[in-house]
């Protein structure tokens, strides 16, 4: 019995946290629609301010994961949800 509620403890814990790690609901769109790599990687350092040190397409997303200064100059990790045919963000996540 112990083994019982000890591995369904373990499977509720882990769909819980699959859950608090789930992507962005971003808008699909077909490929021919989508930023240009380049062109959002432009973006997100020039406009956002981001520095970038993973970029990755996360089912229909841009995803980011990388850093932003504050107003402190100290440096915050951040995970970052892109709207992929305008490079606008759709969730950001402090680290």
């Amino acid at each position: 019995m112990k083994k019982i509620i000890a591995l369904s403890s373990a499977i509720v814990v882990t769909t819980l946290s699959s859950f608090s790690h789930a992507g962005a609901d971003c808008t699909e769109y077909p490929k021919s629609q989508w930023m240009s790599v380049l062109d959002l990687q432009k973006r997100i350092i020039n406009e956002y301010g981001f520095s970038i040190k993973n970029f990755k397409v996360d089912d229909e997303c841009y995803e980011i994961y990388g850093w932003q200064t504050d107003e402190d100059g100290k440096e915050q990790k951040i995970e970052v949800y892109f709207d992929a045919s305008n490079g606008d963000i759709v969730k950001k996540k402090m680290k």
